[in-house]
């Protein structure tokens, strides 16, 4: 089967054992549109910590059915679909009666996957045995990858999460910078955590999205399904639980808009519009870029990743607008021109430069 074949050859690469012709048929195995959830740093890190198990490749027709958006964070939507599980084994239909529910799942085609994306690999200075691995969506790519525990990370453009070769072996660690949807496996023994510069996330088994660039003004995380342990680690620490369809938002304290009464950190609820299948704060899975009731600095740095663009302002009291938008395949002057229809500003865009007067 090639399963075993590849699970096979990975030992025999690692081990130094493999002949040319052994190397060349891993890699067209790795090509085939079944095992493209996998990339080969992933598969080396699985066999490392346990050559005697091979990973469940997903059939890429499964992954198709997994990709659909088969729930909706509405009351008393049934999801219809049936499908076969990787084991021939029947799922049964999905019924969400008293609970807002969605399945954190993306259209294929709306995705950059791994295979697509450019992931760059580094081992840091540590124990012999245990390195740390950084995995990066370059350019403006939406990257997806499985974590040897099963783990499914969709990675925005510009993020990059770090985590030890020892994951997945009593360790669910890792570090985000940059924004992540995360469909967690559940594993009662081993809490999966996710560490940013503002907070430390602690779930079971879930499906959630975090923001924390570096350069911009909040973090957020919002709950799509299960429950998040959260601590602030900026400031006074608090310990707050999310439950589904609630989002906390972190302000900077340099980036409170010169508005001291206006709270460092905010509990709201998701909405999602009965068009959409998503909340706006994870539409970036669906390739739209969303922002709602949101700062026009704020907004910026949203547009700079998506557009591939810097936007500057010469006139800081423009920061304090206030927009909400939806884009998919517009361009950046289109745009703008969009959101000066609803405010008065000007703009300025010199090849990849943008300037807000």
């Amino acid at each position: 089967m090639d399963q075993d074949t590849i699970w096979t050859l990975v030992g025999k690469k690692l081990n130094n054992e493999a002949t040319p012709e052994e190397l060349r048929q891993l890699h067209h195995l790795l090509m085939q549109p079944w095992a493209d959830v996998y990339s080969i740093q992933i598969l080396e890190a699985m066999w490392r910590q346990n050559p005697n198990k091979p990973p469940r490749f997903i059939p890429h027709k499964l992954q198709q059915k997994w990709d659909k958006l088969e729930s909706r964070l509405e009351t008393g939507n049934t999801d219809s679909d049936t499908f076969q599980s990787p084991a021939n084994e029947a799922v049964p239909r999905i019924k969400n009666t008293k609970r807002r529910v969605i399945q954190a799942l993306v259209a294929a085609a709306c995705l950059v996957f791994a295979l697509l994306s450019f992931f760059y690999w580094k081992n840091y200075s540590g124990n012999y045995n245990v390195k740390t691995y950084q995995v990066v969506a370059a350019g403006r790519n939406i990257s997806k990858i499985v974590l040897p525990d099963g783990t499914k990370v969709w990675l925005n453009a510009g993020s990059e999460i770090f985590y030890k070769t020892n994951y997945g072996n009593g360790n669910r660690e890792i570090r985000l910078t940059g924004e992540a949807f995360f469909d967690v496996v559940k594993d009662a023994e081993h809490p999966f955590i996710v560490n940013t510069a503002s907070m430390r996330i602690k779930v079971l088994g879930t499906a959630f999205n975090v923001r924390s660039y570096a350069n911009d003004n909040v973090s957020e995380t919002s709950l799509i399904r299960g429950r998040i342990e959260l601590i602030t680690t900026t400031g006074p620490k608090q310990r707050i639980i999310l439950k589904p369809a609630e989002k906390l938002t972190i302000l900077n304290p340099k980036h409170n808009h010169n508005n001291k009464d206006e709270a460092l950190i905010t509990l709201s609820t998701l909405r999602t519009a009965k068009t959409d299948s998503l909340p706006s704060e994870a539409q970036w899975l669906e390739n739209k870029l969303v922002f709602d009731n949101e700062y026009f600095d704020e907004v910026a740095k949203k547009m700079e990743r998506w557009y591939g663009v810097s936007i500057s302002f010469k006139n800081d009291g423009l920061k304090e607008k206030k927009f909400s938008g939806k884009f998919t395949t517009e361009s950046l002057s289109t745009a703008l021109e969009a959101l000066r229809a609803t405010s008065n500003f000007n703009f300025l865009i010199e090849y990849k430069k943008v300037i807000i007067y």
